[in-house]
């Protein structure tokens, strides 16, 4: 091939190398997000307009500076932790996290960082992408508030519902057998009927305070102060079964355990699960009672061979003060399985029952892995 032959073909190939260099960084130029190039020492060495708007540094401010200058305090050991990823040839995605405008505000941002090679195939730098993603989070929140309020409205209206009824129930008994004891009394006094009265207003004035109490156990499941730690779900168990040990012992329940993962949540909510759900079981339970607690992964089995329940009113049986049995046959306040629902979706999990009449109820947990 002729001289004048390569002479011909190389400015033709720096033609398109200039086109496809003026298309990057038209593009770069025109983006919105941050793009944004550094060293393997975190040391700026490009800086775009939309790293300008977002960010608020003009380039000659950020270029030949550290990184660092972005990130907040409490966030300054993300960058060591990123560069060796980069230095390992990884890439890091959509990693959510916050940085420091010029003017001091916070952002939530999304990063998408890239290694950058040279033409051997060395690692010599990095390339960033910063998406503002502040407003989007905000109006995540805002829905995620707005849902809860939907769900504290419903719980409120259930709540008026119970000072409307299941509160004034044992309310009644009380007033009236108040005033046929002071009948009594006024008249000759037969102590036995009085005594009888005495018991009803007992009664009455303790499952008042049950649902009292009840009622406070669900509220305090509302707040966000309780520390979240590794709860191990066997010890949670063993302390409740210790609890239980009288009970098990009269009704000669049979309990099988098995092995239960460690999970992230608050230590108390888990306990309270397990003996709303235990002691539903020995509850109701005819004679032998057999329960197993089980787990596959962090999907967690209760399942007993009590009286059971139709299925379909397996969605029903988690409602606040919801009963499917007479008051006088199975004392109980309504409470336990609702609490056991919102003690799960605190924890980002789902509950469920199976169940057919007098082949027992299974529930089924599904915790977040």
């Amino acid at each position: 091939m002729s001289t004048e032959n390569n002479i011909y073909e190389h400015p033709g190939l720096n033609e398109i190398e200039k086109a496809s260099q003026s298309w990057l960084a038209a593009i770069i130029h025109s983006s919105d997000d941050a793009i944004i190039s550094k060293t393997l020492d975190g040391i700026i060495n490009s800086w775009n307009e939309g790293a300008q708007r977002i960010f608020g540094y003009t380039a000659e401010e950020m270029i030949g500076t550290p990184i660092l200058r972005l990130i907040p305090e409490d966030r300054q050991d993300e960058e060591p932790a990123i560069l060796e990823r980069l230095k390992r040839g990884e890439r890091v995605d959509h990693f959510d996290t916050r940085r420091v405008a010029k003017d001091g505000r916070v952002l939530d941002v999304s990063l998408s960082i890239s290694p950058i090679r040279d033409q051997q195939g060395c690692i010599i730098g990095a390339s960033k992408i910063a998406r503002n993603i502040t407003d989007q989070k905000k109006a995540r929140e805002m829905a995620e508030l707005n849902e809860r309020l939907a769900r504290s409205n419903h719980e409120l209206e259930q709540f008026a519902y119970i000072a409307s009824h299941d509160l004034q129930e044992p309310l009644r008994k009380i007033h009236i057998f108040s005033e046929l004891l002071e009948e009594g009394l006024a008249q000759e006094p037969d102590i036995s009927k009085l005594n009888g009265y005495l018991d009803k207003i007992k009664s009455a004035s303790n499952r008042m305070s049950k649902l009292i109490k009840d009622v406070l156990d669900y509220s305090r499941l509302s707040r966000v102060d309780q520390s979240v730690t590794n709860v191990d779900l066997n010890m949670a168990v063993k302390d409740v079964l210790h609890e239980f040990e009288l009970a098990v012992v009269e009704k000669k329940a049979v309990i099988d355990v098995g092995i239960l993962p460690v999970v992230r949540g608050i230590s108390p909510q888990f306990h309270q699960l397990f003996r709303n759900l235990i002691g539903n079981a020995l509850k109701f339970s005819r004679q032998d009672p057999r329960i197993q607690v089980l787990a596959d992964g962090h999907h967690i089995i209760v399942k007993d061979n009590g009286i059971g329940f139709p299925q379909e009113f397996a969605g029903k049986i988690f409602d606040i003060f919801q009963r499917l049995n007479s008051q006088d046959v199975y004392n109980g306040s309504g409470i336990g399985l609702a609490l056991c629902k919102k003690i799960v979706e605190n924890h980002g999990g789902t509950i469920r029952a199976q169940s057919e009449p007098g082949k027992g109820s299974t529930f089924h947990i599904f915790l977040p892995g």
